[in-house]
């Protein structure tokens, strides 16, 4: 699939098309910090409309919550409850890093034991153009762990197209049919030599970028390392000490799917069940019936952290349960960020 070129004048006519017959949402810039936003046909082309992110880094929210709800009703009894179908959608600008935290996701809730039938048909009916991120920030570290600040084939599993800003347009590379699909409603032509040499100095100079921000790299065998340190309390303690356990990192972070189910009475004789977001370092997380709890100390939910993304993950499923987006670390009230507590561990 040859890679195109899409002019700057011909954008709105093809984003006309998508939202006529998609939901299409879009990294907008907010006072300084990127959103997702939805793109309404009114913004296209109106002079009051958001500027568009996608020379930024990744949204500040995680893409996950558009396929994993944060709060949602499951079932119901005695009547059986059938989840709405979903609406045909673009993420239009995701990172490179949403990408992977989706295939994160995809192992847990589609590839699983268990496939959660609602997760896979918004997954399906969702197509992800992933935006190359040309200047990454000082909290993001893809590259620590295996990934890189654009898309490529390797990445074909969650994005469809990969975008990336060249001066008069972008350069836009189908990596699945869905894509190639995405593409015909499109004027966009086989892209020149120079539109390509263009998107690969840029993307060079973006990984010459994250190399600057993180000159230390991860060991190969942090996984094995972080589970030695497993009763390493005072390790723990030490990196744990700053945090006040308002648990941001935890609702930024896009890979993190833990889920808590209850039941709710609704009537006489009815009940409904809900699905909300849970998080390892909330205290009751791992208590179970009779109300013992192996975790009751945060210094333990603190290692479980680091102990499931990068270790338990890592072994389980062949990739850490981390995209280094740098979302945990931007968010965090005691400055705590990952790398350093990771680094640390390899000392």
């Amino acid at each position: 699939m040859k890679p195109r070129f899409l002019p700057t004048e011909k954008q709105k006519a093809w984003l006309s098309v998508l939202v006529a017959d998609r939901v299409v949402f879009f990294p907008a810039i907010i006072k300084d910090q990127v959103h997702w936003q939805r793109l309404d046909p009114g913004m296209l082309g109106a002079a009051d409309a958001p500027e568009w992110g996608l020379e930024r880094i990744r949204a500040s929210e995680p893409v996950k919550s558009f396929f994993f709800n944060p709060r949602e009703k499951v079932a119901t009894f005695p009547d059986k409850f059938v989840s709405p179908e979903p609406e045909k959608r673009v993420l239009f600008g995701a990172s490179a890093c949403d990408a992977v935290a989706l295939r994160v996701n995809r192992k847990m809730f589609v590839e699983g034991d268990f496939k959660d039938e609602a997760y896979a048909r918004r997954r399906a009916a969702t197509c992800v153009v992933v935006a190359d991120c040309p200047s990454p920030a000082d909290t993001c570290f893809c590259n620590l762990v295996g990934n890189r600040p654009f898309a490529g084939d390797e990445e074909k599993d969650e994005a469809d197209v990969a975008l990336s800003v060249v001066e008069g347009g972008w350069v836009l590379e189908p990596l699945t049919g869905r894509g190639e699909e995405l593409l015909g409603s499109s004027q966009a032509v086989e892209a020149t030599e120079a539109q390509l040499a263009a998107r690969q100095a840029s993307r060079e100079a973006a990984g010459k970028r994250l190399a600057e921000v993180n000159p230390k790299r991860f060991a190969p065998d942090t996984a094995d390392r972080i589970w030695q340190r497993n009763q390493d309390k005072e390790f723990w303690s030490k990196h744990a000490a700053d945090c006040v356990e308002c648990y941001g990192c935890l609702m930024a972070c896009p890979t993190c799917y833990c889920f808590l189910l209850y039941d709710k009475a609704r009537g006489q004789g009815e009940m409904e069940r809900t699905k909300v977001w849970d998080a390892c370092y909330i205290a009751a997380y791992a208590r179970v019936g009779g109300g013992a709890n192996p975790r009751a100390e945060f210094v333990k939910r603190f290692y479980n952290r680091f102990f499931c993304k990068f270790s338990h993950f890592k072994t389980w499923q062949g990739m850490p349960a981390c995209s280094g987006c740098g979302r945990c670390t931007a968010v965090c009230m005691g400055k705590i960020d990952v790398r350093k507590v990771v680094l640390d561990v390899l000392q």
